[in-house]
Order: C-alpha cells, then sequence, then structure tokens
C-alpha cells in the first residue's frame, strides 16, 4: 500500500460543490489569462467595494523585521486583542470577549477542521441543517473522521427559516436509531446558499437541543456582516442575531458553545485565507487549538497586513456599512432583473448571494440539472448548481450579485437566454 488507510478514506470523501469548481476553475473569465472565459456568478465572492479594499490591502502591507520572525501559531496578542475590539463593537456580546478566547487560523475552513479534530472522534456524527455549504462535505470529514448526518428542517419552503423543535428532535432519533453517535452540529449563520438569518428564538432552539443531548454547537458566522435588508425596508431591523449576543449559559453548558469567523466574505479576501474560533468558556480546547494552529499557521506577512488593516477601526467600521449599502443596491438590481423574466427565488437578507428556483423551466432530475449547468458554462456563465449545496430536491441555482452591475447584467442575461433556450 502506498498510502495509509486514513489517507485513502481521505480520498473516497466527496464533495460536489468542490469537485465542480475545480472542473471549471480554468475556464472561468479573467482579465488577463482567460479574457472570454465564463463569467463567475457561482462563487461566494464579493466584488462591489474591490478596488477599495486592495487599495487599503496594499497600504497595510507595511512590514518590520521583527515580521520575519517566529510569532505564536494562534495569532499574536496585539492583533488577538484588536479582534476582541473588533467583535465587541458588531457582534454585541452579552459575555465579554477577551483576546485569550480567539484563535487565529489560515481560514473558516480550516477553523471547522481543527475544531472537530478536537470536539469529536472518528466515526462520529456532525448534524448540519440542509441546504448546507458544499465545502462543509470537505471540511468536517477530512482527516478527523467525522460523518455528517444532514437534517432538513427547512422543507419544502425552503424560506422559512424557523425552526421546528420536535421536528429537529424527530431527525435526531432517527440517525440514533440507525447507530449514529452524535457528537456535534453546525449552524450557519446568516445561512448558505440561502442567504438569510435564523431569529433568536431559533437559536435558542438549537442551544436547548444541543443541551439536551450533550452535543457540541458550532456556529459559522462567516456572513454575519453582509446583511442588507434592513436598508432596503426601513421597517425591518438587522436580521443576523450572532449566539454571542445570548446569554447562552442560561441555556446550555457554555464549553459546548464555539464561533468561526473569517475575512473571507465580509472583507471580500479569500485569497488571504485569514479565520478565526472564539471560544469564551472551553479552556482545555482552546489549548488543544493552540497546539493545532502549529498546522494551521498564518504567515507573519498576512498577520501584519490584519493587524495593519483592524488597527484602523475608523476604516473598518465605514468599510463594513458602505459594503451593505452596495450589496442592497445590487440585491434590489437583481432582483428586479428576475421579476422581469419570471424567474423564482428564494429572499435572502445577507451575503453576496442568493438561491434562484428554476424548477419550472428544468426537469426535476439530478441529470437534468447537471446538463443544464454544463450548457450554461458553454454559454459563458458560471452559477453553482444547487445539489451541490445538498438541496432536498435538484431545480435550484446559487446566483452571486455582488459583482459591478455592467459584469453581473451581461452574466444574467446569458443566464436566461439559456435557461429559456
Amino acid at each position: 500500500m502506498s498510502i495509509s488507510n486514513r489517507a485513502s478514506e481521505t480520498l473516497a470523501i466527496q464533495s460536489p460543490m468542490v469537485e465542480a469548481f475545480s472542473d471549471v476553475l480554468g475556464k472561468l473569465h479573467h482579465p488577463e489569462f482567460n479574457p472570454t472565459g465564463a463569467l463567475n456568478l457561482g462563487v461566494a465572492h464579493n466584488d462591489l467595494l474591490q478596488q477599495k479594499i486592495y487599495q487599503k490591502a496594499r497600504e497595510c502591507l507595511d512590514l518590520s523585521p521583527g515580521d520575519l520572525d517566529y510569532g505564536p501559531a494562534d495569532g499574536s496578542q496585539r492583533l488577538r486583542q484588536l479582534l476582541q475590539d473588533f467583535f465587541t463593537r458588531h457582534f454585541n456580546p452579552y459575555y465579554p470577549v477577551h483576546w485569550n478566547q480567539i484563535s487565529a487560523q489560515t481560514g473558516a475552513g480550516a477553523s471547522l477542521n481543527q475544531i472537530f479534530m478536537a470536539i469529536s472522534d472518528p466515526g462520529d456524527y456532525c448534524l448540519i441543517p440542509t441546504p448546507f455549504y458544499g465545502a462543509f462535505d470537505y471540511d468536517v470529514p477530512v482527516n478527523t473522521g467525522v460523518n455528517i448526518y444532514p437534517v432538513y428542517l427547512h422543507y419544502p419552503d425552503l424560506s422559512n427559516m424557523t425552526v421546528d423543535p420536535d421536528l429537529l428532535e424527530s431527525q435526531y432519533q432517527t440517525a440514533k436509531s440507525e447507530g449514529k453517535k452524535i457528537t456535534s452540529m453546525i449552524i450557519t449563520n446568516p445561512e448558505n446558499p440561502l442567504g438569510r438569518c435564523y431569529l433568536r428564538q431559533d437559536i435558542i432552539t438549537f442551544l436547548n437541543f444541543a443541551s439536551k443531548h450533550k452535543i457540541h454547537m458550532v456556529f459559522d458566522e462567516i456572513y454575519a456582516l453582509s446583511t442588507f435588508s434592513h436598508l432596503l425596508d426601513k421597517k425591518k431591523e438587522d436580521p443576523f442575531v450572532s449566539v454571542l449576543s445570548l446569554p447562552y449559559k442560561d441555556f446550555i453548558d457554555p464549553a459546548l458553545v464555539h464561533v468561526i469567523y473569517g475575512l473571507s466574505k465580509d472583507f471580500s479576501i479569500n485569497g488571504f485565507r485569514v479565520g478565526f474560533i472564539l471560544d469564551q468558556f472551553n479552556e482545555p480546547l482552546r489549548k488543544a487549538l493552540g497546539r493545532s494552529a502549529h498546522f494551521s499557521y498564518t504567515s507573519s506577512i498576512t498577520e501584519r497586513l490584519v493587524y495593519n488593516l483592524f488597527s484602523d477601526s475608523k476604516w473598518i467600521d465605514e468599510y463594513l456599512l458602505e459594503n451593505r449599502i452596495a450589496l442592497a443596491d445590487s440585491y434590489d438590481k437583481t432582483t428586479r432583473f428576475l421579476k422581469a423574466h419570471d424567474i423564482e427565488y428564494i429572499e435572502a437578507e445577507a451575503s453576496p448571494f442568493m438561491l434562484l428556483d428554476i424548477r419550472n423551466f428544468t426537469k426535476p432530475t439530478i441529470e437534468s440539472n447537471k446538463l443544464l449547468w454544463k450548457n450554461l458554462l458553454d454559454a459563458g456563465v458560471y452559477l453553482a448548481q444547487g445539489i451541490a449545496f445538498h438541496t432536498p430536491e435538484p431545480g435550484y441555482l446559487r446566483l452571486t450579485f455582488a459583482l459591478p452591475w455592467s459584469v453581473l447584467e451581461v452574466g444574467l442575461k446569458r443566464f436566461v437566454k439559456e435557461l429559456k433556450h
């Protein structure tokens, strides 16, 4: 045998989303290297303020001789103190956040993988409400041996984020009757690919459920500050509620609550690979993460850049507001376009994407959906397949709308033309 059993098991893991993106990566438009490639309306990226963040990042890349040396694997104290202030300003924490509760990692995906190495054992199962982010298919099981057990809480109405505690309990009991050992659950809030948020009561429902069964709750809040629905309707409040803002000790052993955040989405810097684990009440876990961080080490160059960026809190806060305004405007233009062409969608509240319902235009089979997706790619536009996010049935596409309208409109026209072909 040329590789270990562990490596063989890893190679057997499949992620339809990651594999589809790997197939199309070389076919996507690039102004210099592939100017005739397909427009990228499928990856969860935000190009609306790309030049603004690019210019600021260049200004922040100001190194000192000390940056050539090793630093703490899980982030320097000075950086984590800035993040402490950031989380305090924007996540409204009920229990004060302290810098030593934050662990820096190379992205939110690495953060998830590291935390599952520390809270679950090989063969355990993690509950995830569907639809869910397709890369979880890799993030959770690779090297950890932890399996995913999908739970269907939002079907048939995907726009309804209300959590029925009886339905959640029923699906847990089904998993248990199948011999599955459930030790954790991931909640993505705002949700991906729906772009919608859970209400405070829904988060409490999850916490009560996890407390009853003594399972870890991992809250992925990477789109927390990309909400926009309250800007389109002034009667609404910001829809995002962080678990950190709740007195969660009232509902669960706080050592079971963990939060993931990263800079890829709200700050549009996917390629920098910066993520954080925030854990307030589980010191043994923090110590374990401190050790495993040696294998997810943020480079000193990246740390310096992020430190300089977050040192300018005025710029950070102004950028986040400007980004929300830009998202609201682009979403408004996109939905007007979709309505004009009779294309249904799930109303979004947050994130740079939304889920399109194209069941009226395609047969209800995976094969038919894959063929349409391939034809769209040939027509010059890439959208992400809904089935890659484990939608309960075929007939959905995730559309990224956080692009300049001059680009987005062209992609939307190509999409509609092929869809109605």
